[in-house]
Formats: C-alpha cells, sequence, structure tokens
C-alpha cells in the first residue's frame, strides 16, 4: 500500500467500515509511515472534538422548531 492509497481508505479506516483484509494494510502502512500516522492521528482527533462539541444534549426548542419549517 503507498501513501495514496492510504489516506483514501482513512475514513473507513477510523470508522472501522473497511474489510478485515483492508484494516489490516492501513494498520501495516500507518506502522511504517509517520507522515500518514500524523495525519490519522488527526483525523481521530478530531472525530473526537466533534463528537465533544456536538453532544452538548438536545438544542433549544426554538432552534429545533425552526429548522423543523425549514426542512419539512
Amino acid at each position: 500500500m503507498n501513501c495514496n492509497d492510504c489516506l483514501q481508505k482513512l475514513d473507513g479506516y477510523v470508522d472501522r467500515e473497511l474489510s478485515d483484509r483492508e484494516l489490516e494494510e492501513v494498520k501495516d502502512h500507518l506502522q511504517r509511515c509517520p507522515p500518514c500516522d500524523q495525519f490519522y492521528q488527526l483525523e481521530v482527533g478530531l472525530k473526537r472534538l466533534v463528537k465533544v462539541c456536538c453532544d452538548q444534549g438536545q438544542a433549544p426548542a426554538h432552534l429545533r422548531e425552526r429548522l423543523t419549517q425549514i426542512l419539512f
């Protein structure tokens, strides 16, 4: 696997959406390639940040009502 292949599969790797074989190939590449591993660490950190920032409970009622009006 080269860096381009690895980066194309990185989202699937982070989300564990790849086949077992693909997961192993990406994992092996990341262990051998510091630049790709740094990008992987960035992706994981970003995903954690989004989860923390977005996991703040429900939106205020007025915002939910407005979104419902816009979307439906």
